[in-house]
């Protein structure tokens, strides 16, 4: 075990449990365990175990030396106990709480991480080219203003340099303009992972991933009330070739989207699929349930299940929609829509492609058709 004296002195390499805090620590702040691990790097795996208080920090980590997949580094709670362990901004205009720039093989665990009180900020910033990246029970923090953008993005990760197999599991994401932010032009992103976490609170939307490469989305629930009208529960933008999102829950009471698939392509012999998933969007305006756009080709849509919950008639509500863009193989199985004031549709059966362009508005009061082997049947709500 490395102590302060040894890192102090001569940058001694860290290996075992280090403990953090005030009760006979090897250090006192997060930052000092950070400089020494930067120093004098590992010589085999580290667990820094932090103790329950609140850490005023500005947290820098990029590639540590003697880092692999063997020799990892992980800051976790002493107890276990998230809520016990939060590192805070250490300024009201700090521009993150953590950032990890060309990191790779670490891990969070059991914390709290936030940046709440400035105007603008992340609470976690993935820049250069990350790899093997992994927050598990982490809660963010983020602002609770009605502010836009990727700089306050509660998890923000910049474009240009690839980052693979970042993953987020059961981990709790609040408030922010965006909840988790990845992506731009440049190399594919690859592998991200985010599984059983819960989003609240975003004011411009839950996810949004550009130019990715096979994400993995399950599992998640999005809760949101902004009155942001481009708000988009969840937003995936050139992702290729293939990509897996299935049972979130998804609830945007004030519209406008829940989800947007835009120049997203799986392949004729695996196709990009979203299952099982529930989506609800509801408010005053124009709102769409699956909203398709671009190049979105070769997508599997099976057991989702759409309703809208508009305060007034709206006939341009939409629980599928598909634009006129150059994508094809749309292919919806099992699927339900349901618009609470006009009704809905119950698509069951096998593949049926272009589906939008062949079915009646939902304003239509009555619909029975069948098409490729499929039943479309109108459902009208109950009588009040």
């Amino acid at each position: 075990m490395a102590t302060a004296v040894a890192y102090a002195g001569d940058c001694t390499p860290l290996s075992g449990e280090i403990k953090i805090g005030k009760d006979e620590p090897d250090y006192q702040t997060v930052a000092d365990a950070v400089a020494a691990l930067k120093c004098g790097g590992v010589s085999g795996p580290v667990t820094f175990l932090i103790e329950d208080g609140t850490y005023p920090e500005k947290l820098d980590l990029s590639a540590i030396s003697g880092v692999s997949a063997q020799n990892t580094v992980s800051f976790e709670s002493a107890r276990g106990n998230g809520s016990d362990v939060v590192i805070t901004s250490s300024s009201p205009d700090a521009e993150y709480t953590l950032r990890l720039y060309s990191a790779s093989n670490i891990s969070f665990s059991n914390i709290t991480i936030e940046n709440r009180t400035g105007h603008t900020g992340n609470t976690v910033k993935l820049d250069g080219a990350c790899r093997k990246i992994r927050f598990n029970n982490v809660t963010f923090n983020g602002m609770e203003h009605s502010t836009t953008g990727a700089n306050n993005a509660v998890i923000y990760s910049t474009a240009g340099d690839v980052k693979s197999e970042i993953s987020f599991e059961d981990c709790s994401i609040n408030n922010g303009s965006v909840g988790i932010y990845k992506g731009g032009t440049g190399p594919q992103d690859t592998r991200t992972n985010i599984t059983g976490c819960l989003f609240f609170n975003q004011y411009e939307g839950a996810i949004t991933l550009y130019n990715e490469k096979s994400p993995v989305l399950t599992n998640n629930v999005i809760s949101s009330v902004s009155t942001y009208k481009e708000f988009r529960g969840l937003y995936m933008n050139d992702i290729k070739p293939y990509m897996i999102v299935s049972n979130n829950v998804i609830n945007v009471v004030n519209g406008v989207y829940g989800i947007v698939l835009n120049n997203c392509e799986g392949t004729p012999e695996q196709y990009a699929t979203l299952s099982n998933n529930a989506v609800n969007v509801g408010g005053d305006g124009t709102m769409y349930g699956i909203y398709l756009s671009g190049s979105t080709d070769n997508v599997v849509l099976n057991f989702n299940r759409i309703k809208l919950t508009p305060t007034k008639v709206n006939a341009a509500n939409q629980g599928f929609y598909k634009n006129a863009g150059t994508g094809a193989n749309i292919n919806l199985l099992n699927d339900i829509f349901f618009d609470l004031n006009t009704g809905g549709y119950t698509i069951i059966g096998n593949t049926y492609k272009d589906f939008f362009n062949q079915l009646p508005a939902q304003s239509n009061p009555s619909l029975n058709m069948g098409a490729n082997g499929i039943s479309i049947e109108k459902v009208m709500p109950a009588e009040k």
